[in-house]
């Protein structure tokens, strides 16, 4: 196995040369086995909860169809509902008396409900893009963790969540799903003791020159796109450190992690959380960075790399486990 120790980071991620906290990393072949058939069972299930919103419902922006995201929060709540699983939707006001939503199931804490563990990620789309990495494919992983989070309930309170309104026009303004249910979260002084965004986690290659940075570090970097990617600002350097150790105790899939107080560090659904004072990181594949299809008609669910993402959820859905028990200390 050709073993890269990861020595620079996400620097290009978070857009700056200085100030920069690095969790430790190491990337390697990320297809090293084939799939068992747990894995390859999870790889199916991916591959269809992804062709149902980027193929079956496509595009969905609130600004160019209501009734697209209305199609996309129906299908995530009768998914939920197949498996046994109850969800609620918390609303997000619109312009002229229209709602749309957030989609939230909560799987309560056996021994601490009080203390809550947020996992989220948007379910809309830029305009005329059916997003399938974009983020049907966080979509996806959160179904997995739902379904396994059913079976194997936690100790600390686990809320799944499927934000609306993350994309342009919406990013940051006051109709963003993940900045509304935030600041529901502090006006209810919830105790949240860690949040995860899910975006873009579907796209890997082994082959060299996959992954791509500005010229001006970019020879300093990997350029293999086999890794899933941690990161937030330094703020939240414990928490980042904290969950990519427990992922790469779980899992053999390459994993790196960075912070830094670049503006580019709080793009994403974990953002509105830091911006209440919660601790919040993002994971991603990087996505523009690798995926030529970020935010084109072309990001379409025959691009994605479902065995790896395969690999790399299940080692997500065990890092989960491993946060919602008390054993696991989050700083």
């Amino acid at each position: 196995m050709r073993i890269i120790v990861f020595g620079i980071g996400l620097i290009v991620l978070f857009g700056m040369l200085g100030c920069l906290h690095r969790s430790p990393g190491v990337l390697h072949n990320s297809s090293i086995e084939p799939l068992n058939d747990q894995q390859a069972a999870l790889r199916e299930q991916l591959r269809r909860d992804v062709d149902q919103l980027a193929t079956t419902v496509g595009p969905r922006n609130a600004a160019q169809s209501l009734s697209a995201i209305s199609k996309a929060e129906q299908w995530i709540i009768d998914r939920l509902d197949k498996v046994g699983i109850n969800s609620q939707r918390d609303i997000v006001d619109m312009n002229g008396g229209v709602q749309v939503a957030n989609i939230e199931v909560t799987f309560k804490g056996q021994r601490e409900p009080n203390q809550i563990v947020v996992l989220g990620g948007h379910y809309d789309t830029v305009s005329d893009s059916p997003g399938a990495n974009d983020n049907a494919s966080g979509v996806a992983l959160l179904m997995a963790v739902a379904e396994h989070l059913k079976a194997n309930p936690p100790e600390r309170t686990v809320r799944v969540v499927f934000f609306v309104n993350e994309e342009a026009p919406f990013s940051f303004g006051i109709q963003m799903g993940s900045k509304v249910y935030a600041e529901r979260c502090k006006n209810r002084k919830d105790n949240i003791v860690a949040m995860i965004a899910i975006d873009s986690v579907g796209c890997y290659s082994n082959a060299p020159g996959s992954q791509h940075f500005p010229s001006l570090i970019g020879s300093s970097l990997p350029s293999t796109a086999n890794f899933i990617a941690f990161g937030s600002n330094l703020a939240n350097s414990r928490l980042l450190d904290l969950v990519v150790s427990v992922f790469q105790s779980q899992s053999q899939f390459p994993s790196i992690g960075a912070a830094s107080d670049s503006k580019m560090a709080l793009r994403g659904d974990h953002a509105p959380f830091i911006w209440k004072g919660y601790p919040a990181i993002l994971m991603s594949d990087t996505s523009e960075f690798r995926d030529k299809t970020y935010h084109r008609p072309n990001d379409t669910p025959d691009h994605l790399n479902y065995a790896d993402m395969a690999r790399m959820v299940g080692g997500f859905v065990k890092t989960v486990e491993k946060l919602g028990s008390l054993e696991t200390v989050i700083p």
